[in-house]
């Protein structure tokens, strides 16, 4: 799909929203590279949560034209996922998009909760995987949808990438 990292002044000269409202495209077309802080010392963190993002990851990757690419520093990347513990309980992961004038993304920057959200939509390690799913979503370009039934909802209660997700990505994708 997207994006390789490109030195510039694009992206301080960029603005950042915050991730939900609006469906975005990247700056230039090509593989996705994803920073993954590797470790935290906070209380909850484990390495079974790389697991949940490598799922996460190659669940969106099988929709057409999606390619990402993980890679070993942030300076690298054009998405950057960083565990936290300073998110409410309600809102467990916030994804800040940089954009050019143009509206086209130039970074991501995922931050998720390192502890599952309290939501009886399925085991801890499903809900925290929905939320890292959710998250990457945003970071691909995706909005929130109005579909109760799709992950990308603002309060999923499906705990998978659904096929409604992969459509609106390919639609996006197909875009201008």
């Amino acid at each position: 799909m997207v994006v390789t990292h490109r030195e510039s002044t694009d992206e301080s000269s960029g603005s950042a929203v915050t991730a939900g409202n609006s469906a975005y495209r990247w700056a230039h077309p090509g593989t996705l590279h994803l920073y993954v802080q590797s470790s935290s010392s906070l209380a909850g963190w484990s390495p079974h949560h790389l697991a949940l993002v490598d799922e996460a990851v190659q669940a969106w990757m099988h929709c057409e034209g999606v390619r990402i690419e993980v890679v070993s520093w942030p300076v690298n990347a054009d998405v950057r996922l960083y565990w936290t513990d300073r998110l409410p309980p309600t809102n467990p992961g916030i994804t800040m998009l940089y954009r050019r004038a143009s509206g086209r993304l130039t970074r991501a920057d995922m931050f998720i909760s390192v502890l599952p959200a309290p939501w009886n939509t399925g085991t801890p390690d499903r809900v925290l995987y929905a939320t890292i799913a959710h998250e990457l979503g945003h970071a691909l370009g995706l909005p929130h949808d109005p579909s109760a039934g799709a992950l990308m909802h603002p309060s999923p209660l499906v705990t998978e990438v659904t096929k409604l997700d992969m459509d609106r990505l390919h639609t996006l994708l197909q875009g201008p």
